[in-house]
């Protein structure tokens, strides 16, 4: 690839949109994990008070503007629902809500990419989640290994990424100044990577192919 074509490629909001992906994997990881306990846990304690959790919308496209925004419990119920606007929300799960929560983001029914966004939160003293893409196939990466527990969130986080990362180069949107351990937000109050991260960059080295 010439040079000349490797700055066109490289735009602006190429990079911007391949960053912001790749922070919001690192970002979900130190967030989901905030509650962990013995290893495979797939709960924590119900809050005894109420948790409010605010983050960002967006999906493929980039920003969701509006839309309707739901949390449902570890069995799946709907504990309570609001919306979001300027691709943002604030949402109060009520206290005693069993964790593992799913945060559920719904894009208008007329929009180009109308597809449900989700992010799971496993401890009720996480208060800032984004809600994208990358997140997305977190939640279901994990509940196809078997779960919403820290074992299977880690390995689905590290494959999230991977995926991110490759997708990024073949579409020529250059390097990452998110990527692994490089978040400076994360979980909020009660946040922490450690021991976490270290297991997130094993499941990413063991998701790729065998080089022969």
């Amino acid at each position: 690839m010439g040079l000349n074509m490797a700055k066109t490629l490289i735009t602006k909001p190429n990079y911007n949109l391949l960053k912001s992906t790749l922070l919001a994997a690192s970002v979900a990881v130190l967030g989901l994990m905030s509650g962990c306990g013995e290893e495979g846990s797939s709960s924590s304690s119900p809050a005894s008070i109420p948790a409010k959790i605010s983050g960002k919308v967006s999906n493929k496209n980039g920003p969701v503007g509006e839309g309707k925004l739901e949390v449902q419990d570890t069995s799946g119920k709907i504990v309570t629902t609001t919306h979001f606007t300027n691709g943002q929300y604030t949402v109060t799960v009520p206290a005693g809500t069993p964790y593992p929560i799913v945060i559920a983001a719904f894009p208008p029914i007329d929009a180009q990419l109308n597809d449900p966004v989700k992010a799971v939160v496993t401890s009720p003293i996480a208060d800032t989640m984004d809600v994208s893409a990358v997140t997305t196939d977190i939640v279901d990466g994990a509940i196809a290994l078997g779960g919403l527990n820290e074992q299977n969130i880690t390995k689905a986080s590290g494959v999230a990424i991977n995926m991110r990362q490759k997708e990024g180069v073949s579409a020529g949107a250059g390097g990452s100044g998110g990527g692994p351990g490089n978040s400076g937000g994360g979980a909020g109050a009660g946040g922490h990577g450690g021991h976490n991260m270290d297991a997130m960059r094993k499941s990413q080295a063991e998701s790729e192919p065998e080089k022969k």
